[in-house]
């Protein structure tokens, strides 16, 4: 007959059976707490670092403005100046200068372009009274100046008659053979003797007459080279002279 196993130890195997269950059990119990400690620590770091991120996420991003606009980066500099200048209004203020100095350089030219024709001596006309007169720029002022003084009142027709008249008596042999010459001769034109030619200056209306003269080739004077304000009275130009026409204000003659 078998017997037990357990009768067959000894109380000393049994003893020793028991202690090393014990000891198992410690060391069992060393390992778990150490695998519970590092769940903990791998659990609180995870944490922490979620915090940090967190933490750092909500953080207000760093302003580099100030710093990009005190370094100029990015940034050109404006040729002999100290402003600085992003690209783009850089490419913008020098299409705005470029303009400004094609719009510039067209005002001066057609400044230049005018002094230039008024100094250029017009083409004579084939118009008979005055046809090879040599005008310059100051023939043309003065002859609209005793316009303006002779005929201020009148239509542009009537201040391009009076210019006409002027311009047949330098083409007659009777008179100065200068624009000069004719109105400033003694006793001939009463706004040159009473100062009046010295006082004024031509109006717009003035040189739109000349230029019908000079430009438009306008003659309706047939040949006169004297004029007179219009009066009922007797006067040495309607009993001396011969009467052409009448226009305006001022009654138109020729000699005999």
């Amino acid at each position: 007959m078998k017997r037990d196993w357990k009768q067959s130890r000894s109380k000393q195997e049994v003893h020793d059976d028991l202690k090393l269950g014990r000891r198992q059990k410690r060391i069992l119990k060393r390992k778990l707490k150490r695998i519970a400690g590092d769940v903990v620590a791998v659990i609180v770091g995870a944490g922490m670092f979620v915090g940090l991120f967190v933490a750092w996420a909500n953080e207000p991003m760093p302003d580099w403005s100030e710093y990009i606009e005190e370094n100029h980066i990015g940034m050109v500099q404006v040729e002999n100046s100290d402003t600085w200048l992003t690209q783009e209004e850089y490419e913008q203020m020098c299409k705005e200068r470029d303009a400004y100095k094609a719009a510039e350089q067209a005002e001066e030219q057609s400044y230049y372009n005018a002094i230039l024709q008024s100094t250029e001596t017009p083409v004579p006309t084939t118009t008979a009274a005055i046809g090879s007169l040599d005008w310059d720029a100051d023939d043309s002022y003065r002859l609209a100046k005793i316009a303006m003084a002779e005929a201020e009142g009148e239509d542009t027709e009537g201040k391009a008659l009076v210019i006409l008249v002027v311009l047949n008596r330098v083409w007659s042999d009777d008179f100065p053979d200068t624009i000069e010459g004719v109105i400033t001769e003694d006793t001939q034109f009463a706004a040159y003797e009473n100062g009046r030619y010295d006082r004024v200056e031509p109006d717009a209306d003035c040189y739109l007459a000349l230029e019908m003269v000079q430009v438009e080739h306008w003659d309706e004077s047939r040949g006169a080279t004297y004029f007179e304000r219009t009066t009922d009275e007797t006067t040495w130009h309607n009993t001396t002279l011969k009467k052409l026409f009448t226009h305006g204000n001022h009654t138109f003659y020729t000699e005999e």
